[in-house]
């Protein structure tokens, strides 16, 4: 008999990790390589639980994560709400693929993320130092196979 899993305190004690990992402090020379801890947990949970995390739980996470970093509000809401809805679009092609296969799309994923930030930041007159600013890309492309296996194992459990 198939046993429908209920993903939600999979899905809210990710959550809460990934917040409190982002605002976790850390020393100068760790701080531009931080990942994007929420951005990993939202591609994930669109892609294997679809119908539980969306457009509106993305924005919503985005502006909470805006108020914890004191970003301007909508600017991690947006980054999420375009984020989410790429990685469902992908959501049937994720069972398909290999780990290796998943990092690249997780990394274009993020890639997209932060190309967002960075056009807001400069719309803002802000130049961010790019060679700075797209680190955590790489960093949350290496932390993709991890989180992907944690919350693999999670998911399965309940």
């Amino acid at each position: 008999m198939l046993r429908h899993h209920n993903p939600f305190l999979g899905i809210l004690l990710s959550v809460i990790a990934a917040l409190l990992l982002s605002i976790l402090p850390l020393s100068s020379e760790l701080n531009p390589w931080r990942p994007e801890w929420l951005t990993l947990i939202l591609i994930f949970w669109g892609m294997h639980a679809p119908q539980w995390v969306g457009i509106w739980i993305a924005l919503i996470l985005g502006v909470i994560l805006d108020v914890l970093l004191a970003t301007p509000l909508g600017f991690y809401g947006l980054s999420s709400v375009v984020v989410i809805q790429l990685a469902r679009a992908t959501q049937r092609w994720s069972g398909i693929f290999s780990v290796r296969q998943t990092t690249l799309l997780v990394l274009s994923l993020i890639l997209v993320s932060r190309v967002i930030h960075f056009v807001l930041l400069t719309l803002q007159n802000l130049m961010p130092d790019p060679t700075i600013f797209f680190l955590p890309v790489l960093s949350s492309a290496m932390m993709w196979p991890t989180i992907l296996l944690l919350l693999k194992r999670w998911s399965q459990r309940t």
